[in-house]
């Protein structure tokens, strides 16, 4: 165990740190209760004015409430480092409760958007000053725990949230009369808020004078394969989710429901979003994370058109449910992309951008579907004369969503497919049993006489000479005539080549000359090894080739990486390995694998390894069709799976047509 990971439970048990989780509990449950309750008193005040009226009035609450979210994080927590964090939070918790006092009092749709608005900026303002309090309290370097554990607790009061409206509906139906139902909530999220200010008071003094706060992240260049893909699909299912919770308050009126039935709806809907939040990085085990994001997408547009065809409000809670279930596995499996396929040093600037994307969505679709709904008004289809079908502009907008979100899900599918060639279906079947998918035998490409020439390349550590191992093993496994070779050294005049490339006393060998004696080998093993090999109809897999030179004579050494690939062309005939499996690892990971001593390669600097792999990296890319990348930070057992999967694309019959040739010209045997 590091002793990061012993520290972290001392910095969340900070006395102070403690009181301020109730209060940020109280506070996220304010927050999320003021929507709600702000969302069912804007219907309950416009009512009896009509469908567009009301659906215009839902609509504009839930802009003026959310609109302060979207802004960028860096303004609040600007005005944060300016103020006392304690007083802030707490004259943020007065006015936040008066606001809410005032709005059932003064009963006017106007002076409900205006409270909304305010209650919002004071809502982000109050956890600017919660996070400043954090960077106060905990040592500089240690922050990253209580942060997540304080957006935990904001996001986690949702279902909570929902829950009480439900049970303050329900309580107010029983108890009270007349609109005064719909002010209930109100009240109660008042008294919330003023809770939270007993919660601040009991967290005591906080350190008035403000150290420097570390900039904060912003969304920039990722370096994920893919990123439109993921940002489509991300966009579509939050879009979703959005335009369900933006209406849900008048959808659940026309299905015959109250606040109680609007406060379960939103209810599942969150409940789902935790669940969702917590299998993803688990679901289905070893299946294709990016193939599932494209997979969530569809679902969401499927249940979506579901909620607006579906004319029964517990199956439209059940949908919503499973909407946000959606939603949350979508999340959580673009966060794992984000942190498994970006570079260490984009893995910020990646997160930053999801969140600005959903910072960006979220409030557009939940404020736009009831304004559209609205907008659309009520219609009804005549299907017989005594049969009539309901088709609002809460149903409209919900199909259409639906409709953008199904078409958005194809192209993420096909943007971020990593694994074409192998059936969606049949994958997902097999990970539904919990297995690894295997394709079937007979599957395999029409034979060739000629063999298979299969190259693996990566840095230092990455993982190749395993996997090449490995390789030429499940080939001789499944008949294959498998010949095993290396660069530099598989011939005897290249062995002495190796001695000198990559002995540490070899000194004073110019970059050029490295290269031509690379280049030297490369012939030889080509014209000895290789082209034998294929000629008979062997799998030849080597480890390293061209592409090795390229990388690190080109892109390492900054020589002209076009005269080294007209060097490599002319040394080789031009011979292109079938396939080339590049193992992508960071060099400072690859480098602390070693155990024995450094070579003279391996003794190169660590921006030199970085040049190294940026250059095979755009040499994978310029290929696509020829290579096969791999993140080597994965287990081996599944990198072998991507590389058999990939290899069963080209790989002849075990059994060459002229067997068959000279088998057919047997005599029969007769009796």
């Amino acid at each position: 165990m590091t002793r990061t990971g012993a520290a972290e439970p001392d910095v969340l048990s900070i006395k102070p740190l403690r009181r301020l989780w109730l209060a940020l509990s109280l506070a996220g449950l304010g927050d999320w209760l003021s929507l709600l309750a702000l969302t069912a008193l804007a219907w309950a005040l416009t009512s009896g004015e009509g469908y567009a009226v009301q659906s215009l009035a839902v609509g504009g609450a839930l802009l003026c409430r959310v609109l302060p979210a979207a802004l960028p994080p860096g303004l609040a927590a600007a005005a944060a480092v300016r103020l006392d964090r304690r007083t802030a939070m707490i004259s943020a918790d007065v006015l936040r409760a008066a606001l809410l006092v005032t709005v059932p009092l003064i009963g006017q749709a106007a002076w409900l958007m205006v409270a909304a608005l305010l209650v919002g900026c004071l809502s982000v303002l109050w956890r600017a000053c919660a996070e400043a309090v954090i960077d106060d309290l905990v040592p500089p370097g240690k922050a990253q725990a209580p942060h997540r554990r304080a957006a935990r607790i904001g996001y986690g009061a949702a279902p909570v949230a929902a829950l009480l409206l439900a049970l303050l509906a329900l309580a107010a139906q029983a108890l009270l009369e007349g609109r005064a139902r719909a002010d209930l909530p109100a009240y109660a999220t008042a008294a919330v808020f003023l809770l939270s200010i007993v919660a601040v008071f009991a967290m005591g003094a906080v350190p008035a004078a403000p150290r420097p706060v570390a900039p904060r992240v912003r969304a920039g260049r990722t370096g994920l394969k893919g990123l439109r893909g993921l940002t489509a699909a991300l966009a579509g299912v939050l879009a979703a989710g959005g335009a369900v919770a933006g209406v849900a308050r008048i959808y659940v009126a026309a299905l015959g429901g109250g606040d109680a039935g609007f406060g379960a709806l939103l209810g599942a809907a969150f409940t789902g979003t935790a669940c969702g939040l917590l299998q993803g990085p688990r679901l289905l085990g070893d299946f294709s994370r990016r193939r599932l994001l494209g997979l969530t997408a569809w679902a969401a547009g499927a249940v979506t058109a579901a909620l607006a065809l579906i004319h029964n409000l517990v199956v439209v809670v059940v949908l919503a449910g499973l909407l946000g279930w959606a939603c949350g596995v979508a999340w959580a499996t673009a966060r794992t992309l984000v942190h498994t396929e970006a570079e260490e040093e984009d893995r910020a600037p990646a997160q930053a951008f999801l969140q600005a994307l959903a910072r960006a969505v979220l409030p557009v679709t939940l404020a736009a579907a009831p304004l559209l709904a609205g907008v659309i008004g009520e219609h009804t289809l005549r299907l017989t004369d005594e049969a009539a079908y309901s088709l609002d502009g809460v149903n409209v907008v919900l199909l259409a969503v639906a409709l953008v979100t199904l078409l958005i899900g194809l192209v993420a599918h096909r943007a971020l497919d990593d694994r074409r060639g192998v059936p969606l279906g049949a994958e997902l079947a097999a990970a539904l049993r919990g297995v690894p998918y295997t394709p079937p035998e007979a599957a395999q490409p029409a034979a060739r006489e000629r063999g298979v020439f299969i190259a693996f390349e990566g840095g230092e550590g990455a993982g190749k000479t395993t996997q090449a191992r490995l390789t030429a093993i499940w080939l001789r496994d499944h008949g294959y005539d498998v010949v095993t070779t290396n660069e530099p050294g598989a011939t005897k005049v290249g062995m002495r080549l190796r001695a000198i490339l990559l002995d540490k006393e070899t000194t004073g060998l110019s970059a050029r000359a490295e290269t031509l004696l690379y280049a030297a080998d490369r012939a030889n093993h080509v014209a000895n090894v290789i082209k034998p090999a294929l000629e008979r109809g062997a799998i030849v897999v080597s480890d390293r080739y061209v592409d090795s030179s390229l990388a690190y004579q080109g892109y390492g050494r900054e020589l002209p990486v076009e005269e080294i690939a007209e060097v490599n062309r002319w040394a080789t005939d031009g011979l292109q390995p079938d396939l080339t499996v590049l193992l992508d690892l960071p060099p400072q990971t690859g480098l602390g694998r070693f155990a024995s001593p450094a070579d003279r390669m391996e003794s190169e600097p660590l921006d030199f390894h970085e040049r190294v792999r940026r250059g095979f990296r755009k040499l994978a890319e310029a290929d696509p069709d020829r290579y096969l990348v791999l993140d080597a930070t994965r287990p081996q057992e599944e990198l072998s799976r991507q590389i058999r999967d990939r290899l069963r694309q080209i790989l002849p019959d075990p059994i060459p047509p002229s067997t068959e040739d000279i088998t057919s010209t047997f005599p029969a045997i007769a009796d």
